[in-house]
This record gives C-alpha cells, structure tokens and sequence, in this order.
C-alpha cells in the first residue's frame, strides 16, 4: 500500500512538473513572439522616421538646432507637445527664438503629418530628436564641405586650423552654430583634433584666437580688397 502510495506521488509530482515546464516554455515562446513584434515595430517607427525626416530636410535647414541647449529646448517642447502642456521661457536667446518659431511653424506641422504616416510620437521624442539631428548634420557637412572644400593644409596645428577657418568664413557666419559644427566634425576627420570640446568651448577658443591675431585678419582683408581693385 505504501509503495503504492509513493509511486501516485511520485507520478502527480512528474505530472506538475510537466505542467510547470510547459508553462515555462509558452511565457518563453510567448516573449520571444512579443519582442519580434516590438522589434518590428520599431524597425517599421525607425524606417518612417529616416524616410520622412530625409525627405524634409531637403526642403529646410535649421542650423540653429545643432546648438546643444537649442536642441534640448526643442526636445522639451516635443514632450510637452505628448503629455499636452505648455512651457515657454520668457528669457530666451536669438537661436531659442528661431527654435520656438520654427516648432511652432514647421515641425508641428511635420509631426502630424508624420504621425498621419504612422508614426507615434509619444514615447519616441529622443528618437526623433536623434535621428532628425543625425540626417541635419549629414546634410550640413556635406553642403559646407562643397562650399569651402579641403581649406585646412595637412598637418596643420589647431592654431593653424583656426587661421584657416577664420580666413575662409564669412565674418557673419563663424560662429553660427551650423559652421561651428561642421568645423568640429572637419578637424576629427582630418585627424587634427580628437575634438571632446563642446561647441561654446570651441567658439570661446576661436574667438580668442582670432582677438589675439585680430591686427593680422585687418591686414589680410585689406589685401584682398585692395587685390579686387587692380
């Protein structure tokens, strides 16, 4: 009787393991079922992203975003944008002004349509935000670098880079954060400077460069302005 007992015990213990096991398996199956599904998902969010902010900024060029705070206040707006608020700050500076401007009169309007599109902004505003400033600074290294070419010699010190750069710009577009980025980018390239500077470091640098050679740059305008008129 009791050798019996043992083996219906035993029997039911295997029964619920096998129970528990296959439980297991389903959850697993099941997870790995839902992961696939967010994977595409994401993947399918990701392909409407790079399509439709390609295609855009082909039609604008907000340079302005490529500064650092620019862009965080702009991410800021899209979250209020998803969680339905609103927040403005009154001290805002020029490029803050053209980010709050721009939001209000092309971006929103883009998102809708993208979201018309099928893609869903709430919970993806860093997404957006990464890969819309991705495709801007691929587009404006790329349009720079048609406008100035390989102006910076080959192993040239930063000072020289500086030279160069301030030799090449427009006085009015130096520091204009999207020339401020492409420079970074352009001196990594040419293996000038493994630049961990941030852009206001940078600017900072250039300005003080060019104040300490500002009676050089005098000298070199007034030569090629002379040089015009012969």
């Amino acid at each position: 009787m009791f050798t019996g007992l043992k083996s219906r015990f035993e029997e039911k213990r295997a029964f619920l393991s096998r129970q528990t096991q296959d439980r297991i398996e389903q959850f697993a199956s099941f997870e790995r079922q839902q992961s696939l599904i967010e994977m595409e998902r994401s993947q399918s969010q990701q392909s409407i992203l790079n399509q439709e902010i390609g295609k855009y900024l082909k039609t604008v060029h907000p340079t302005f975003l490529l500064k650092q705070d620019v862009h965080r206040a702009l991410l800021n707006m899209l979250y209020s944008r998803s969680e339905g608020t609103f927040n403005m700050n009154l001290s805002m500076t020029k490029e803050m002004r053209k980010a709050y401007s721009f939001y209000h009169n092309e971006l929103k309007i883009f998102i809708a349509l993208l979201e018309r599109r099928g893609f869903r902004m709430e919970g993806r505003e860093e997404l957006f935000m990464q890969t819309f400033l991705t495709k801007l600074r691929e587009n404006n290294y790329r349009y720079l670098s048609d406008v100035y070419g390989d102006f910076v010699p080959e192993n040239a010190s930063i000072a020289g880079a500086f030279e160069a750069y301030i030799d090449a710009v427009d006085r009015k577009d130096k520091y204009e954060s999207g020339h401020l980025d492409f420079f970074a980018t352009y001196l990594n390239q040419k293996g000038i400077a493994d630049f961990t500077w941030t852009k206001n470091k940078m600017k900072r640098k250039l300005k003080q460069y060019e104040k300490a050679h500002k009676q050089e740059f005098k000298l070199k305008q007034l030569e090629r302005r002379l040089q015009k008129t012969s």
